[in-house]
């Protein structure tokens, strides 16, 4: 049985000495896109989870990895990670990457609406007599 490749001190070791893998740097850039995206779009990520991608690999590169996703990736990752922002709805698709790029740079996702309880009409007790039958 062969042993597992350790992936990560692979791609520590190309990133460290890219001039020993000049004929792959393409790749490897399609390679970290894909990664990333793969990261952002998990089903289980958080908002924190956004932002400790985003801090791993500074605003611009984050922005770019943001911006080679498609549309509809990224309304459905703003509407999943803040969903009770109403505008995200009716949102441009430029719209929806400015608010994932807000949210992984800190803005707080909109709260959810507080529940209004219905007032209950009284209802006269059965119990007591009405005044006309007193």
């Amino acid at each position: 049985m062969a042993a597992e490749v350790d992936g990560l001190a692979i791609l520590c070791a190309i990133t460290e000495t890219p001039q020993a893998f000049p004929a792959i740097r393409r790749e490897l850039n399609k390679a970290a896109q894909l990664l990333v995206t793969k990261q952002i779009k998990a089903r289980d990520l958080t908002l924190d989870d956004l932002r400790h991608v985003r801090a791993a690999l500074g605003p611009q590169p984050f922005a770019l990895v943001l911006d080679g996703m498609k549309d509809s990736e990224i309304r459905n990752l703003a509407r999943r990670l803040d969903r009770h922002d109403p505008g995200l709805g009716t949102a441009t698709p430029a719209d929806h990457r400015r608010r994932l790029l807000a949210l992984a740079a800190g803005a707080d996702p909109v709260p959810a609406p507080a529940i209004r309880q219905r007032e209950r009409r009284s209802r006269p007790d059965a119990a007591s007599p009405s005044p006309e039958t007193a």
